[in-house]
């Protein structure tokens, strides 16, 4: 069957890296619905293989395939031989990197190794993933798509180990487009608002009252929300792909800094001032 509109990925492999759940997972099936086969990559064995079965039984097309791999993207030996053996056998189209995750706490009472870890967890998954990839993207051509977040380009109270990791992400991202660009490698970076995935109420669990009251009033997107974006991005080869309100305030941020500033700052302030801070 040729490609066409109805599957515009038939014949495309896509890898998926934190594909078992939340924002991987959506993003997977909408690969699968849209007629791509899928190699999705986590930690957890027995979750993988439920998604797996899951995928499997929704696919469209008798020739399409759902593949796991059970490794850890932030451990370099158990992850890129998987990898590699994979891609050696049946190649890859698209890599995209889901994993991430943030354990809000007032600044003092972070540690260096806090940094560390945030920085491991939300970046080196990344790195790892792409640098394994790599040579057979730059011998056939490829997509690398890269998860960020809203807290890749502002920073607010509570995130100082999450956000330098996420801005980090898209830092790598643009100097990989502008390096790649020539070898047909496209490069995109995603910015979800807080979506409601298994990460996000662990976040939940850590968060304190000031950043709870600042983060109330934003509308939860649900992943399948994320992976219609991500896919439309993909299709378009956009560099960003924002989700919901994440365009016009990245527009405000970078075109009207100290509008941005004065209203998050009065923001905290007011809660402050409400908590008895002030």
């Amino acid at each position: 069957m040729k490609k066409s509109k109805k599957f515009p990925f038939l014949g495309k492999t896509i890898i998926l890296i934190g594909g078992s759940q939340g924002i991987g997972k959506a993003t997977a099936a909408e690969f699968v619905r849209l007629g791509g086969n899928v190699c999705i990559v986590a930690r957890t064995l027995e979750t993988l293989k439920n998604v797996q079965q899951e995928l499997e039984s929704n696919k469209p097309l008798e020739e399409q395939w759902v593949d796991i791999i059970s490794a850890d993207a932030t451990i370099e030996d158990q992850i890129k031989p998987a990898l590699e053996e994979f891609v050696k056998k049946k190649g890859c189209d698209i890599l995209i990197n889901c994993v991430g995750g943030a354990w809000p706490h007032y600044v003092q009472d972070y540690t260096p190794a806090d940094f560390e870890k945030a920085m491991t967890f939300n970046y080196m998954s990344t790195v790892i993933p792409i640098m394994t990839v790599l040579p057979h993207f730059m011998e056939h051509g490829g997509h690398i798509v890269n998860v960020s977040s809203m807290a890749g380009y502002l920073g607010l109270i509570g995130y100082t180990t999450y956000s330098p990791a996420k801005f980090a992400v898209v830092g790598l991202s643009e100097a990989l487009r502008h390096e790649l660009k020539p070898y047909s490698i496209h490069v995109s970076v995603v910015y979800p608002p807080d979506t409601d995935t298994p990460g996000l109420k662990m976040e939940e669990e850590t968060k304190f009252e000031e950043l709870k009251l600042m983060t109330a009033k934003a509308k939860l997107k649900q992943p399948e929300d994320v992976a219609k974006a991500i896919i439309k991005g993909v299709r378009k080869k956009k560099f960003d792909i924002h989700v919901g309100s994440s365009g016009w305030i990245n527009w405000t941020k970078r075109h009207l800094p100290w509008l941005y500033f004065w209203i998050v700052d009065r923001d905290l302030k007011k809660i402050r001032k409400q908590l008895g801070k002030e």
